[in-house]
């Protein structure tokens, strides 16, 4: 997989998806997405809505705010959201990342944290949490490749996003 300028993955010749900043027009993709784990499509559509417009905020968070989708054409197959935020000291959050069942595996998730990490170091934000529970072993596996610690139980913590150290997944600290 190889990641363009231009935010397009090429994934084999027949099969891609392009990740781009997310805009209020892409809410209702992410609600779905988001439903098909947990809650219904009106409850993610507010309260994505809701992030963000800057109406939600988690706690600690400040105003900026971004999230990425992953698009098969105008499909949503994916999302991520972060924030800067002053929680456990750190400079961001990444609030969530999904990817549909159906596209799992095939490096969407991968592309989605590269996009929110890049942000985060535009943003100047190096050091970045994440609330997961440790018996999600995808997320935790996902969080470790690119180089999260243990910080608190259900937390962990990137020290410095601008010093990506991809890991084993084997190596889970979660």
């Amino acid at each position: 997989m190889r990641y363009a300028t231009r935010g397009r993955f090429i994934l084999a010749a027949d099969m891609s998806f392009a990740i781009r900043a997310a805009g209020e027009h892409d809410v209702a993709g992410m609600a779905a997405l988001r439903a098909q784990t947990w809650g219904t499509e009106p409850y993610w559509a507010a309260r994505i809505g809701g992030y963000l417009n800057g109406e939600h905020s988690p706690q600690q968070a400040l105003a900026e705010r971004v999230a990425f989708v992953a698009l098969d054409g105008d499909v949503v197959v994916g999302l991520v959201a972060g924030h800067r935020t002053k929680r456990f000291g750190c400079d961001g959050e990444l609030e969530w990342i999904d990817v549909a069942k159906e596209w799992r595996g095939q490096g969407i998730a991968d592309g989605l944290m590269s996009a929110i990490m890049q942000w985060f170091v535009q943003q100047g934000a190096l050091r970045v949490c994440v609330n997961v529970a440790p018996e999600n072993i995808r997320a935790c596996s996902l969080y470790t490749r690119f180089g999260a610690v243990p910080l608190h139980p259900h937390w962990m913590i990137w020290k410095d996003v601008s010093q990506p150290t991809l890991q084993s997944a084997i190596d889970r600290s979660c």
